[in-house]
């Protein structure tokens, strides 16, 4: 039995999340998804995931001969939940993309609001506050950066999809 929990899709939600319930065992879960996510050695092979397990973490890509900029990346977690496995899985882009996004909404953080008090400070000393005008370019930035993770998710979206449906049928009886 897999009872679904989704979680609502937000506007803002950077890293979409689902959850998945089953009365299987531990080691059995981790052993069908293991099964279905193992890239196999052979050249005929068709698996397009392959998939790197620790414990009861799970990081699961596409193959790289399948995958592009936008191919996403699922990290699940196993555990027990009220005589239940719960798979939590999330979706985020390649790690070292995630990163850089990451760093760059800091980045631009940490410039709007340095401009933010070099305003302050320049309008409290009597001179033209001319740093306030970096406040609207950081929120524009801030928006593109947005607007480009948004159209990311679009794109990955069947592939999303794809992995997820992949874990659902491992787990059916």
């Amino acid at each position: 039995m897999i009872s679904r929990n989704f979680q609502p899709m937000l506007a803002v939600q950077l890293r979409p999340t689902f959850q998945l319930k089953t009365d299987l065992g531990e080691e059995e879960l981790i052993r069908r998804v293991q099964n279905a996510f193992s890239r196999r050695s052979d050249a005929a092979s068709s698996t397009a995931f392959q998939g790197q397990f620790t414990g009861n973490h799970a990081m699961i890509s596409f193959v790289e001969s399948k995958r592009h900029f936008w191919s996403p990346w699922m990290h699940l977690e196993f555990r027990s939940e009220d005589q239940q496995r719960v798979i939590s899985g999330r979706f985020s882009p390649h790690p070292s993309i995630w990163t850089g996004f990451m760093f760059s909404f800091l980045a631009i953080a940490c410039l709007t609001l340095f401009s933010a008090m070099f305003g302050v400070s320049q309008q409290l000393s009597g001179e033209a506050p001319w740093a306030y005008c970096a406040i609207p370019i950081g929120l524009l930035v801030a928006a593109l950066l947005w607007f480009v993770s948004k159209t990311g998710q679009k794109l990955a979206q069947v592939e999303m999809e794809e992995m997820r449906s992949q874990i659902e049928a491992c787990l059916k009886d």
